[in-house]
């Protein structure tokens, strides 16, 4: 007779007044291989039958999950799994909760960095950490820390610019705003999100701008410029760090065993959770080559210290082919179990599975306490390189003003990257409400003297959001963007 999660109630590992690691113990001593494996894997919740992942997979977190889509995630764990371990919910609340009707959206973290004010960019993490934690999600994928050295790299806006110390300044304020102050391993409160330190490192330096290809680092370079912000945030506890997609000499950044083992784990000390970006470990297979099959990545990802593996399904009959035939040692993914157990303990998830809470969200999203934060932080933002004298507008007399460019009646696109309706999610076709964006045009209108026409022209299309030509799904059958 197996266990449910209704007899599980008086075990060890449900009791709060245990120290986490007795807790944390207990339960792996309880786990399958199957199901330890399952708790190592993240799934985008779009890809397939929630209930298959989360009862036959095992898995221990999603993304990408639909509002609607949420809560039924969690009633599945508690009626239909063995031990009722919680998910841990995570998305890309990259400024502001991009992926919730009418969130309070702020700059990209370049415009946060070109205020060279860490107090508002805190209290921009702070405002998105109240938001996004009433809607049941857990953890956000941000900040990023990479460099902006090169600007033929499509990611520049996502990035706090080019000064390592600057954006170590940035990223600290974030993360204490979406952590609420709290420490390494210190429980986080109910307004409290996990953040994530990306991507860990030197993901920006890719040859030609080519992302997600190869980057010529050396260790001193590393060290002198890309690893600073990096190891400041690890020490001053941000709670996980997602690795590059770039390889360093020919080495994908998964499986690069000084940045992993020597630097963040070893020199740093680090003991929060590693999580892959998208799909790393099947990425070394089908697209870098460099790995043989899926049992040989799923090795070699446990061996190079990665504890959450990103959307890469075959990586769950991988590790446990890889196990079975003697290629990894259990122990390495009871190591790598024990720190993903530790983030749901810290959340408190075993206790309260932190569902969305209506009263708290019409009380939070977008709230005007919020919007007006945004108001001065996209103020602060603005940065004037040049003025040969026509500014400001004289348009007393004026009768007609031209506004032209294909931004500057794009309310959806105005808002940045990782937003309602730039192509990530399927639940938000039309991005966020139009009443609450103000684009260049509609401040045009609202600030021209009476009399005076404002036309307008589109002009051409910067981008066109078609279909891949590649084809609908990458060969893993994940769906491609």
């Amino acid at each position: 007779m197996t266990e449910t999660t209704e007899n599980t109630v008086n075990l060890p590992y449900r009791n709060p007044e245990l120290p986490t690691e007795e807790r944390i113990a207990d339960l792996l001593g309880r786990m399958t291989l199957e199901e330890k494996v399952g708790q190592m894997m993240q799934l985008d919740a779009r890809s397939g039958d929630l209930d298959d992942l989360i009862v036959n997979k095992h898995v221990g977190s999603i993304l990408h999950t639909s509002p609607s889509d949420l809560p039924k995630a969690v009633e599945t764990v508690n009626a239909k799994t063995r031990l009722g371990i919680p998910l841990v919910i995570g998305d890309d609340c990259i400024h502001g909760y991009s992926f919730w009707p009418g969130a309070t959206i702020f700059p990209e973290q370049l415009g946060m960095a070109t205020t060279w004010d860490s107090e508002k960019v805190q209290a921009a993490g702070r405002a998105t950490a109240e938001e996004v934690s009433a809607t049941g999600v857990h953890w956000t994928f941000s900040p990023v820390l990479c460099i902006a050295r090169d600007t033929r790299w499509g990611r520049v806006g996502e990035t706090f610019g080019e000064d390592p110390y600057l954006i170590g300044e940035m990223a600290s304020s974030i993360v204490k705003g979406y952590q609420g102050g709290a420490k390494a391993g210190e429980p986080l409160a109910k307004d409290a999100i996990l953040a994530c330190a990306k991507h860990f490192a030197g993901y920006s330096e890719t040859q030609g701008g080519r992302d997600a290809s190869e980057a010529d680092l050396s260790h001193r370079k590393l060290e002198s410029w890309f690893l600073p912000p990096f190891e400041r945030v690890a020490k001053e506890g941000c709670g996980t760090f997602m690795l590059g997609y770039e390889s360093i000499e020919g080495v994908p950044v998964t499986f690069n065993k000084w940045l992993l083992s020597d630097k963040l784990r070893g020199a740093w000390n680090y003991q929060g959770t590693l999580i892959t970006d998208w799909d790393n470990v099947g990425r070394s297979v089908w697209e870098q080559k460099v790995k043989p099959d899926y049992v040989q990545a799923a090795a070699d990802a446990v061996k190079s210290g990665n504890d959450l593996v990103m959307t890469t399904p075959k990586f769950y009959e991988g590790a446990i082919e890889a196990v079975k035939t003697g290629l990894l040692d259990e122990s390495l993914i009871d190591a790598a179990v024990a720190r993903i157990l530790a983030l749901k303990f810290r959340l408190g998830l075993f206790e309260d599975p932190r569902l969305p809470d209506q009263k708290r969200i019409d009380a939070v999203i977008g709230s005007e306490e919020h919007q007006q934060l945004n108001l001065e932080v996209a103020r602060e933002a603005v940065a004037l390189l040049k003025n040969d004298g026509s500014l400001p507008f004289n348009v007393a007399g004026a009768k007609r003003i031209a506004v032209v460019g294909p931004l500057a009646d794009d309310a959806q696109t105005q808002l940045g990257d990782w937003a309602g309706s730039s192509g990530q999610i399927n639940w938000m076709p039309d991005g966020h409400p139009r009443e609450m964006i103000t684009t260049v045009l509609d401040g045009f209108k609202q600030l021209a003297p009476e009399g005076c026409e404002v036309v307008y022209s589109r002009g051409a299309n910067i981008v066109d959001l078609v279909p891949d030509p590649e084809g609908e799904f990458y060969p893993d059958g994940q769906p491609r963007p």
